[in-house]
Formats: C-alpha cells, sequence, structure tokens
C-alpha cells in the first residue's frame, strides 16, 4: 500500500506483492479479474497457454486455481456471444433504441451466417440417396486394367472358329 492507503499496481494493473521473508514464491490467488482476462482469452480462442501468459502464470498454476474456466473452455465464445446478446436486449427493452439498432443488426448477421452454411453444405435430397459401395484395392486394379486401350491393351482372345 501506498502512503495514500492506495493498493500499488504495477504496469498491467496487477497487484505489487512485497516479498515476504521465506523461502519460495508465494502461492497464486485466485482473482475474479483475472478469471474475466481467462474466460475472455478462451473467447477468443487463445490457447491454454496464452491465457496463462496473459495473467502471468505457468499452465500448470492456470489449471490449478482456474479449472472450471479451462473447463468451460469450448464453450467460451459461444457464451460471451449469448451474455453480449442478453445485454443488448435488456437494453432495448428498457428503451434504448441504439442497442435496438445493434441488436437488430447481430441477429442479422446471425440469420445470414446460417444462411451462408445451408447454401454452402450439400443438399438434403443428395445426402439421402445410397452411395455406391466402395471397391476394394484388387476389384478397382482389375477393372482398370481391362479398360487400358491403345498399345498396352490386352491382346484379344482367339476366336472359336476354326477355318
Amino acid at each position: 500500500m501506498s502512503d495514500r492507503g492506495i493498493p500499488e499496481v504495477d504496469l498491467f494493473g496487477d497487484p505489487v506483492v512485497p516479498r515476504e521473508e521465506g523461502r519460495g514464491r508465494p502461492e497464486h490467488q485466485w482473482s475474479r479479474e483475472n478469471s474475466n482476462k481467462v474466460l475472455i482469452a478462451f473467447a477468443m480462442r487463445r490457447s491454454v497457454k496464452e491465457a496463462a501468459t496473459a495473467i502471468g502464470v505457468s499452465v500448470p498454476t492456470l489449471r490449478k486455481h482456474y479449472f472450471a474456466e479451462v473447463a468451460k473452455r469450448d464453450a467460451a465464445e459461444l457464451r460471451m456471444e449469448m451474455t453480449q446478446l442478453a445485454r443488448l436486449n435488456r437494453s432495448a427493452e428498457s428503451g434504448n433504441v441504439a442497442a435496438e439498432k445493434e441488436l437488430i443488426k447481430r441477429l442479422e448477421k446471425a440469420r445470414l451466417r446460417a444462411l451462408s452454411q445451408t447454401v454452402a453444405s450439400p443438399e438434403p435430397a443428395a445426402q439421402s440417396q445410397q452411395p455406391r459401395p466402395r471397391k476394394g484395392k484388387k476389384e478397382a486394379a482389375i477393372e482398370a486394367a481391362a479398360q487400358v486401350d491403345g498399345i498396352y491393351a490386352p491382346p484379344r482372345p482367339p476366336s472359336r472358329l476354326v477355318n
């Protein structure tokens, strides 16, 4: 703490912990601020190593103290987007016109994304047709050998007619 009672922080806003007597480094303490940083890193599709670097700890320390956040890693992007949409919806319901416009814009963007995925994927009718069974290696080689023509074509069998 400084003279005025304000906790000292470093360049990145982390509290400066005075060195206490004793061996080793003090154990990392979980904080909501660091938890939010980790969740935002996962929402941005960052790796566990990058999230650990963001809060200044090692990967094992991150997994030890922020195991709940690491468990939510796969769904973090979707959860962040839904949280933002819920906040926009709350603001729009309270009469905020700018929030309503932004909400409509984001919903339209989501509709276009879904439409583009529908157009890019094959039609369901084409998927319902039975696929032809695949041929094995030997069957494919025999079929390919039978279709060879030109100088490398197999000779025609002798005719059965005897003169």
